[in-house]
């Protein structure tokens, strides 16, 4: 059996990109129209998984250009989700330092406050733009993503642990 010091640990990049990829396409599926307002904002809870566990590697820039990348795929004026997406990473980064050790039903809280206020900001900069339209279902994806983050929680930390990723916080490391 090998001894735990001796392993190789990997860098966060090596989950971070494939995962990106994914969530860049759940985000730009298109759903039924049923369920199309309640769609989660994926792409923001994995990057304030990554920015809160490994702010060294996954910062806002990272946010700023799935953001972008996000606007080439779904046809959204350039810039618009790059902004909201930093904005959201750059609020749980600067106001919550260890946002990763906090405890679950507080970690739901601030998500769904810091969506909620990035949804409030699409709405509002969609109609300053003129392309928003009038909907008051807004606050149903921020639900449903505070009720995913858990199971994202989850799923994330158990990737972390099987491919043995090292975090460039020591901190952070001993937490997760």
């Amino acid at each position: 059996m090998a001894n735990p010091k001796n392993e190789a640990r990997r860098s966060s990049y090596l989950i971070f990109f494939p995962l990106l990829f994914i969530m860049l396409i759940l985000e730009i599926v298109h759903l039924p129209a049923m369920i199309a307002p309640y769609r989660p904002d994926f792409l923001a809870l994995l990057l304030i998984f990554f920015a809160s566990s490994d702010p060294k590697r996954i910062n806002v820039g990272w946010a700023w250009c799935s953001g972008l990348l996000l606007d080439l795929l779904s046809g959204a004026p350039l810039g618009f989700n790059a902004l909201i997406l930093a904005f959201q990473v750059y609020i749980i980064l600067s106001q919550f330092k260890s946002f990763i050790s906090f405890m679950l039903w507080q970690q739901i809280i601030i998500i769904g406050i810091v969506n909620l206020i990035g949804h409030i900001v699409v709405y509002w900069a969609g109609h300053l733009i003129a392309q928003g339209t009038y909907s008051g279902n807004f606050g149903w994806p921020t639900v449903v993503t505070m009720v995913l983050w858990p199971f994202m929680m989850v799923l994330l930390v158990a990737l972390w642990r099987v491919f043995n990723i090292i975090s460039a916080s020591v901190k952070v490391e001993k937490e997760i």
